[in-house]
């Protein structure tokens, strides 16, 4: 009879087994989303959150209730009960799909159409992380971060982030890899100061932050900022202003030759 019942609630979950429930099959959600589920009681010996395996999205829900939802699952008496109880507890799933899916489901067709799973570093499915390698033509890494959770996009070489809806993530690669090629000689003269001189700030500078202050004597620090729209880097030394004036009016002088 459980049998007859469980197919007319739930026609889409084939059941294996009721007791314990072992079931594969598709869970229609009170919003009418239809949710890929597989359950297996067989392995816990217990109703619980843990039993369930399904999309990302759907996991990444049942984990943040699950204190909640293994109480409540628990107290399900039978394998019918508790797909009624977890169907309920799928409510609200159909705006998390669409919301994450809609990119998800664009990042993995780039990344087999246009951009390579090779330069994929990472992906962690808590936090909807995936992180890319891009080098470039000096030979630098950098890398290029694709946030699910925020929909943006973000790298070590810009400051700001990027949104998915204002670009797709190949176009994003082609932006960074041009703006790598602008500040490669900017980059050259900055990895040279890293390396020979004593950088006060920034302590752990990356690759947006084009500037450096340095220690030149006990008395006197420079700043050099460096961009790739000006011939020369802007330097300012800052002191004893009887011996900052001078040395900075001459670097005035030499940038506006």
């Amino acid at each position: 009879m459980e049998h007859v019942e469980f197919y007319k609630r739930f026609p889409l979950l084939v059941p294996e087994t009721l007791d314990p429930l072992k079931a594969d099959g598709y869970i229609e959600t009170s919003e009418g989303e239809r949710v890929r589920i597989t359950i297996d009681a067989s392995t816990h010996g217990t109703y619980c959150v843990d039993i369930v395996k399904s999309t990302l999205e759907v996991e990444e829900l049942l984990q943040s209730k699950k204190a909640e939802l293994d109480v409540r699952f628990q107290q399900c008496a039978s394998g019918l009960s508790f797909v009624k109880e977890l169907q309920h507890s799928l409510a609200g799933v159909s705006t998390l799909q669409k919301k994450i899916s809609q990119f998800y489901g664009q990042m993995v067709k780039e990344c087999d159409e246009q951009v390579g799973w090779d330069r994929v570093e990472s992906f962690d499915k808590k936090t909807q992380m995936m992180r890319l390698k891009l080098k470039d033509a000096a030979g630098r890494e950098h890398s290029v971060y694709v946030d699910l959770s925020s929909n943006v996009f973000s790298s070590n070489v810009e400051e700001n982030s990027v949104s998915m809806e204002s670009t797709k993530l190949t176009r994003y690669l082609e932006t960074l890899e041009e703006r790598c090629s602008h500040l490669a000689e900017s980059w050259d003269l900055l990895d040279d100061i890293d390396s020979t001189l004593c950088v006060l700030q920034p302590q752990h500078p990356k690759r947006h932050e084009l500037w450096r202050r340095i220690a030149v004597t006990s008395l006197h620090t420079a700043l050099i900022d460096v961009s790739s729209d000006r011939p020369f880097p802007k330097l300012t030394v800052y002191g004893p202003r009887t011996t900052t004036l001078p040395l900075n009016a001459r670097a005035k002088a030499v940038r506006t030759l």
